[in-house]
């Protein structure tokens, strides 16, 4: 595809010239060529420095290029890109297939009457056809859009969706496909979004034949495609309709993670349900954590609060550490929104506070009964142990004396 704004009516010129380079590949050259525009081409003030475009053409569209050589070597070249605007005349090298040189641009005199013979009666000044003949806007391409049906379209609308590669071809492979009255602006949308007739086709065939040009769109842009939608299908989800497509692969939804989960043990039936585990962080591999910790009966509902509550299977295996072994769900949850760590508890039983519930180590750790404020209490003479005892000085107000 090229890239270049349409231009605005200039100031005469004499002589268009510029660099190019280019690179052969499989058949094709991807070329570029580098200009410096008039003077006043951009009248808005928003340009500044050369204009170049880049575009890909089969070998054989440049004349004087040797077919099928991806390897061209040659100290001096001249090869032609014509148009029905003009020609543009490149003289240069290539080594092991790319290229690089100057080149220089010829108007077509005829080309002016053409276009008015057509009904284009634009100011069409040395510059705007070196344009149109980069883009390929001619009479041809023209009497072919007027046969398709777009007759009624202004020079920048037809330079526009030549530009954004809406071929004669495309618009017939999109007319076949049921689409037969899209505007011309709406092709130009579905071509830079990479909706092709082989994609419309391919999504037809697995179903989805009364979606509309938008909503193709609307798939292409998620990486809504047809393996994507098989592979669904063989998860289970036939029946699922465009929104549930974008909306699953939106959110990371793909068969492989499916079928992980239900490898695991997890019984879930809607696209909603996966899209939900998938939202908490709910992976494969946290579930499988989970069950290695010692929590392989888990609903999904459990296995998202976990998640949410930051509750993992290394926090489980550190307070195993410790001692505390076979906590419930909710005392785990409990523990961990109000901070109580394994290093915590290390802490604690470091200076005597054993054998504790967990609803001890959770009051605890509430009222601010850190291994400093022992020290403090134990440092003015009192050695208690006891939870109660150290939450009543702390309460009491011992540690601000």
């Amino acid at each position: 595809m090229a890239f270049a704004a349409l231009a605005a009516p200039v100031s005469a010129q004499s002589d268009i010239h510029g660099t190019w380079t280019a690179e052969i590949h499989q058949g094709k050259v991807f070329l570029q060529v580098r200009t410096t525009p008039p003077a006043d081409w951009n009248r808005s003030g928003n340009w500044n420095g050369d204009w170049n475009m880049g575009q890909s053409f089969p070998v054989d569209e440049l004349s004087g290029l040797p077919a099928n050589d991806e390897r061209l070597t040659a100290a001096s070249v001249k090869f032609d890109l014509r148009r029905e605007a003009g020609t543009l005349a490149m003289e240069g090298s290539f080594r092991e297939g790319r290229g690089a040189g100057l080149f220089t641009f010829a108007p077509r005199d005829a080309y002016v009457g053409e276009m008015r013979s057509l009904g284009y009666g634009d100011d069409l000044p040395l510059w705007r056809r070196f344009q149109l003949a980069i883009h390929d806007v001619g009479p041809k391409y023209i009497r072919e859009l007027k046969t398709e049906g777009f007759d009624k379209l202004t020079l920048d609308q037809i330079q526009r969706a030549k530009t954004h590669g809406v071929t004669i071809e495309y618009i017939k492979g999109i007319k076949a496909e049921g689409f037969r009255t899209a505007s011309l602006e709406n092709l130009v949308r579905t071509r830079d979004h990479g909706v092709t007739p082989e994609y419309i086709k391919a999504m037809k065939a697995e179903g989805y034949t009364g979606t509309t040009l938008d909503e193709f769109v609307r798939t292409r842009d998620h990486g809504v495609t047809q393996a994507y939608i098989q592979g669904m299908k063989q998860a289970g989800f036939g029946n699922a309709t465009v929104d549930d497509l974008v909306r699953a692969k939106d959110h990371g939804v793909t068969p492989e993670s499916v079928q992980e989960i239900r490898a695991l043990g997890l019984n879930l039936t809607t696209l909603d349900q996966f899209v939900r585990i998938r939202d908490h962080g709910v992976r494969a591999d946290f579930v499988k954590e989970m069950k290695a910790a010692g929590y392989d009966k888990l609903t999904a509902e459990e296995l998202i609060r976990v998640r949410d509550h930051g509750v993992t299977a290394l926090y489980i295996r550190d307070l195993s550490a410790q001692g505390v072994k076979n906590v419930p769900l909710d005392d785990l949850v409990r523990m961990k929104d109000h901070g109580v760590s394994a290093d915590y508890v290390a802490d604690m039983k470091e200076l005597g506070l054993k054998d504790l519930t967990l609803s001890q180590i959770v009051r605890l750790r509430d009222h601010g009964i850190t291994p400093g404020f022992v020290n403090h209490a134990r440092a003015r003479g009192f050695k208690t142990t006891d939870p109660d005892e150290l939450v009543r000085l702390k309460n009491g107000g011992l540690w601000r004396n």
